[in-house]
Order: structure tokens, then sequence, then C-alpha cells
């Protein structure tokens, strides 16, 4: 009687100190969060061995027989045990739950070195995994005693302690710095899902509160300028990451990884203390209605923002996601009328994710990105400046994307399928970017790791947008002594054209390699037409053909794959570089990941259209259009009668007329243009113009370059009629964003 007592007397001692430590109120507001959680990222990597074996590998102390603490224990033998635990498959559940206390607490009294991103990413996400799995039951077992309470406590808290530790990149808190790229954006979805898992098994709600604030700091939009490049979600819909040469726009990998993680967070944490407010909700919507849907076009991301991405066998996709994750936004969301509503008009042109697009374009001034979209045409044209980087290649022992060096230098990548480029990437001259002008140099292009050495000195780089028309230009200046080069480059997209304008091209130094201006870079599909200076030609589908022509003295085009390439005459001498031709190549080559590949020979069939302007050019200059989805007699109708009037192509400006009364102007610095006979156009300082006159009003779209003006002064001249003036631009986060205007004449 006495024994029964002192046993029943034992479990209320232990029952009491349980209710103590873990508040009822506490237990269940974390509960519910827990349950949410429950049986996911149960997965063994790296190291697969029977749960049989490794408990006959466990020692007493915890250790294993075989070796010193490392991740792949958390993330292999003792993930199996978690995985048996949960499906019943070894028979002595006691037993099992006994030897991962054991083990577990070793590990972590014992921990491997930090490595980044292995430990806070894969190894936490593991151990989270392995508590979920075990959390009813060692809490049964924490009230059966008091020494059993002690060490699940220690365990509890031992958890707890190494989820921090990997927030805080393994460093004190007293010299973390938050504000760092590793702890930003994607690398915090990276850790979220195991630290909410972790902090709803922890038993204190400021261990949640701890995670939510760190969720809430991802919200504010970030700005980028030449002295500051953090992470995140941008005031024009850009998100950057990884910006060690500038701001790297990066929702083709980092942005969209953020996005998935923070809504599986919202979903278990709605209804609760911890859930998002209105506020963050239609901020998660803004990520789709300001960015994400331009960057994807039937299917396929721009390689161009792909990051480090765009080299894989398999080409950066949307594979639907767009669409279940803005299913998930709505159902789950508390979003207002207005963002209910556009989201529900994007999942509609989502129904098919083969045909996806927005027929839109638009300008991302804190990147310096021009995107323009409709049902037959995309183009994606990347520019850089001191304030933005192409796509980066990671450090040099792992070099992912190993040929990203010149991608950001007015790559203009061009769709009307899609799938141009899925399998021509491992043929492609990555110094042919489609188009960059750069030197035909050979032998490997230089790494930028997380954006390194690919820093720009040119503050000029801006564009605008209006409805369904764009344009972009910016002076070409790379820092890199690789490049040696120096020009300006301008795009004008209407319809289902890209115009594009260089000038000033120049070699900073003398060499032997030419210069090259490269239209596009694509699998070659079927028969090529062309006719350069008047002569016509066709290579047949499956010939070999390279073609060198000479200088271009009249509108000159090539046709292939419903896409036509009109090459305009210009002052100095460039020639027209035709290939049509099987090229080889290695995955491995183009990126670390495939160094099992490293003898796989693979070919392919490349069309490349490039335009040579020698090896010394001096103010060499370029003027071409490409018109995706045409077919050959629209194309030479357009040559003869609806080519759009270059009006100017010099150092001072650039300016076309695309229609009647519709003229879009680049002023690399103050002057003056004269657009028809009637009509001239100056400004005081360097600005970016779209002109349109509409029911006998003039209607001016005005964005600054530099983005460091406060107003510009243009003046505009009609027959008779003169008047001046005065923009101003935009402060603050919208420095870069483009001002209308009525301009009364």
């Amino acid at each position: 009687m006495k024994q029964s007592i002192k046993i029943c007397s034992l479990l209320v001692w232990s029952l009491l100190l349980s209710i103590s430590a873990f508040p009822q109120s506490s237990s269940n507001k974390l509960g519910g969060i827990r349950k949410n959680l429950e049986g996911k990222n149960l997965s063994v990597r790296w190291e697969k061995m029977s749960t049989e074996k490794a408990l006959s590998l466990l020692q007493d102390n915890g250790s294993f027989a075989d070796g010193k603490p490392d991740k792949k224990q958390i993330i292999g033998r003792i993930m199996q045990w978690a995985i048996d635990y949960h499906k019943g498959a070894y028979s002595n559940k006691k037993e099992l739950r006994t030897s991962i206390y054991k083990a577990l607490q070793y590990w972590l009294d014992n921990k491997p070195k930090y490595r980044f991103p292995s430990i806070p990413f894969e190894t936490l996400r593991a151990l989270a995994a392995i508590e979920l799995v075990i959390y009813d039951d060692m809490m049964k077992d924490r009230q059966l005693s008091a020494p059993k309470e002690k060490q699940i406590d220690k365990l509890l808290q031992s958890i707890t302690e190494f989820s921090h530790w990997c927030w805080y990149n393994g460093k004190d808190p007293s010299v973390f710095d938050k504000e760092r790229g590793h702890n930003r954006g994607g690398n915090v979805g990276y850790r979220l899902w195991a630290m909410t898992a972790i902090a709803s098994c922890s038993g204190d709600v400021k261990e949640l509160d701890w995670v939510h604030q760190i969720v809430k700091e991802q919200f504010p939009r970030v700005l980028n300028t030449t002295s500051d490049l953090p992470t995140g979600f941008t005031p024009d819909g850009s998100w950057i990451q990884h910006n060690a040469g500038g701001a790297q726009n990066y929702w083709i990998g980092y942005g969209v990884h953020w996005i998935k993680h923070v809504l599986s967070y919202a979903k278990a944490t709605n209804d609760s203390q911890w859930e998002l407010t209105s506020e963050e909700w239609n901020t998660l919507a803004d990520y789709y209605l300001e960015g994400i849907q331009w960057y994807y076009y039937k299917n396929h991301g721009a390689l161009n923002i792909a990051g480090r991405h765009n080299a894989l066998t398999q080409a950066p996709l949307d594979k639907g996601a767009i669409r279940k994750d803005v299913l998930r936004l709505l159902k789950d969301g508390h979003l207002n009328a207005v963002k209910t509503k556009e989201l529900k008009a994007l999942l509609k042109r989502h129904q098919n994710k083969q045909f996806a697009h927005i027929d839109s374009t638009k300008y991302f001034w804190n990147t310096d990105l021009l995107i323009h979209s409709t049902p037959q045409a995309y183009f994606a044209i990347k520019m850089l400046s001191n304030r933005s980087t192409g796509c980066e290649t990671s450090e040099s022992e792992r070099a992912h994307g190993k040929n990203n060096f010149l991608s950001g230098d007015g790559s203009s990548i061009i769709y009307n399928t899609g799938k141009e480029y899925d399998k021509a990437r491992i043929g492609w001259n990555w110094r042919a970017w489609p188009g960059i002008t750069a030197i035909q140099k050979e032998g490997k292009l230089p790494l930028s790791p997380w954006g390194k050495e690919s820093i720009s000195l040119n503050q000029f780089a801006g564009g605008l947008s209006t409805g369904k028309q764009g344009l972009a230009a910016f002076q070409y200046n790379r820092k890199n002594s690789y490049v040696n080069l120096k020009a300006n480059k301008a795009y004008f997209t209407f319809d289902n054209k890209m115009l594009a304008l260089g000038n000033s091209i120049n070699k900073n130094e003398a060499g032997p390699f030419d210069v090259w201006t490269t239209l596009n870079q694509t699998e070659r599909k079927g028969d090529i037409l062309y006719q350069i200076n008047g002569k016509k030609g066709k290579i047949k589908a499956g010939k070999t053909r390279n073609i060198a022509s000479k200088k271009i003295t009249k509108p000159s085009w090539v046709y292939h794959n419903s896409t036509a390439y009109v090459i305009l005459p210009s002052n100095t001498a460039s020639k027209i570089k035709l290939f049509a031709e099987k090229r080889t190549g290695n995955w491995s080559d183009l990126d670390g990941r495939y160094t099992n590949k490293k003898n796989q020979i693979e070919s392919t069939s490349i069309f490349q259209l490039s335009l040579s302007h020698g090896s010394s050019p001096i103010h060499a200059d370029y003027a071409y259009m490409v018109i995706p989805g045409i077919d050959i007699k629209t194309l030479q109708n357009c040559v003869q009668n609806d080519l759009p009037e270059i009006i100017q192509n010099n150092k001072t400006a650039q300016a076309i007329r695309y229609n009647l009364n519709s003229y879009m102007i680049i002023f690399y610095k103050a002057g003056n243009v004269q657009l028809t006979n009637h009509i001239k156009l100056a400004t005081n300082q360097p600005a970016i113009i779209h002109l349109n006159k509409s029911k006998g009003e003039w209607q001016a779209t005005v964005s600054d370059p530099l983005q460091n003006q406060d107003k510009t002064e243009i003046e505009l001249s009609e027959k008779d009629k003169t008047k001046s003036f005065t923009i101003n631009f935009p402060a603050g986060i919208n420095r870069g964003k483009s001002i209308e205007s009525t301009l009364e004449l």
C-alpha cells in the first residue's frame, strides 16, 4: 500500500513540475502549431544505414563506435530511427526512443564545426523533424520520474540552443550581423520550418515570438544604393539577394523559395498570435502582382535573371508553382478585395503553364531590368550599373553557373515558345549572350562568386514602361579589366518587336580578338532563310554552314524558327556572323554540380547570329530589330514598309519613332533631338523619355537614369510653339521610377 502511494505521489509531483515548466496555455498555443508541422521533412540523406546496424554501433554515452559526431548522423542514421519509429517499423519503441534521446544529446553536446549551408539548413531541418516524431511520447516519458524529466528538459533545451546557434551562424549573438544575406530572404526561408518546429516543441511562447519577429523583419521593402545592397523585396517589385557586386535580381531562386517557406509558416500559424497581419498577406500578393508574374513565360524563366541556376540541364521552369502558391495565398490569406481580384486574374492566365504569360511591359528600376511580354514575344533585357549586377556564380570550389560573367551586360533573352535555349546551352558561346557586346576571347571566363568581380562603373542605367511599350539604356563600363569595353546600348520594345541600338563601342586596350554584338543564340530548328544586302539565301535544315558578310549597306534580315532578325545599316562597318552548326559540350564545364558527367560529351545544333565590329572598334555602332512569332511574308512587308524610324544614334542621344506620333528618346547628356521637321525635344541633363501625342495633347513619361537627380527641364517645340517644363523626379525609395506628365503647348 505504501509503495503504491509513493508511486502515485511521484507521478503527481512530476505532473505538477510538468505543468509548471509547460504552462497549459503555452502548451495549447504551441501545440496547435506543432500539430500543423508533424510528419514532414522525414527523409534520409548522406548516409543510409539500417536501424539495427546503427543501434549496434550506439555506445552507452550516446556516441557511435564508428566515428565522431557528423551531420550525416542526424540526416542519416538517427533520421532512419525516427522514420521507423513514425511507421512503427521497429518492435521495441521504448528502446528506440531511449536511443534517440541518448544519441541526440551526445551529438548536441559534441556538435561538429558550423558549416554553411548544410548545418543551418539540412541538419537543423532533420533535427526538427526527428524531435516532432518523438515529441508526444517524450512528454509522457517526462512525467515518469524526476531524472527522466531532467534528461528530457536538457534535450529540449539543447535542441532549442542549437536552433539559435544555427540562426547566429555559429557565432555569439553579440557579434551576429542579422542584416547579412545569410540571414535574410531565402536564407531565412530555408531555416524557417525547422526553427518554427523547434520553437513549438520548446514549451516557451517566447521562442515562437522570436521566430515570428524574424519573419516580420523580412517584409518591409528594401532599397539598394551604390553604398547599400540589402536583401529582400524592393519598391519596384524586384527581389535582390547575393549582392557582392551590386543588386542581383533573384526572384527565380531565392525569392520564390522564400515565398514558398513563408506561405507554409503562415498556414501553420494562422488563427494564432503569430499569424501574419493583413498588410503582410497583401505584401505576399504583391510578390506576384508586382514581380514574379513577369519573370516566367510559357513555363520558362528568363535565363539572365536565374542566378547561378541557368546552366542546369533543365532550364529554370515554373512547373505550375506560381498557380499552386497563389491558390494557397487565396485560400489561407487575409487579402483585400483588389488583391484578390488581381490574383484570380493571374490564376486564369496560368490555367495552362505552357501558355501562361502576362501581356504587359515593366521596367524594374532597382535592378536595371526591362521585361516586355506579349502572347507571341518575350524580351527580358538585363543591364548593369554601379547599383546592380548580373547572374552570379558560386564560390570557386563549387562553381555553379561557371559562365555567368557576362550574363547581365545588356543581355536580352528572347522567347516565342519559351523552349529556344533548353538544348542550346550545352553548345553556347557564353561570350555571345543575346544582346551583349563582348570581346571574343578564348579560355575560361572569370568567376563571379555571389556577384563579386561583376562591379560596373557606370551610373547611367535606366528605363521606363508605358503599359505595352518600354525603353531602357545604359553606358556599358565594367570595372573588371577582363572586359575592356565601353559602349552606349539601348533597347526599345513595342508590339512584338525589340529594336536595339548601340554606339560609342570602344576597346580600352588593343588585342587580337574581335568584338561582337550578338542578336541571338538558340537551338537550331528547321531552315534558315536570309536576305543580306539584297542577296537571298537558304540554309536547309540539318545542313552546316557559317556565313560572314561584308558591311551592311541596306536593310537585311535573317529568319529562323518563326523569329525574324532585321539588321539595319550603321555608320561603321559591322559584319554579319551567321552560324548554323553542330556544337559539343559537357555540363560539368558549365556547372560544378555535374562532376559525375565530366566525360559525357553531348552535342546540339546551334543557330547564332552576331555582328562583328572587328578587333579594334573605334566608336562602332549597330542597329537591329528582333521580331518573334512572325511569318516570312509579314517579315518581308515589314522590311519594305513598316520599319521604325531611327532618328538619332550617337553619344549624345538615341531616338526612334515607332508609330505616327510616338517617340522614345535616350539623352546621355544635355542636348536636343529633332524628332521631325516641326518637332524638337531638348533636356538640360540626362533623361529617358517616352513622348506620345494623343487627341491633340502631348503625354510624356520621363525617368532619371542616374537616380540622383531631383528634377530635369525639358523643352518641347512644335512648329511655332516652344515651352519648357519642369519634371520633378521621385525621391526616397522611388528614385529611378518614371513620372508621367501632360505637356501643354
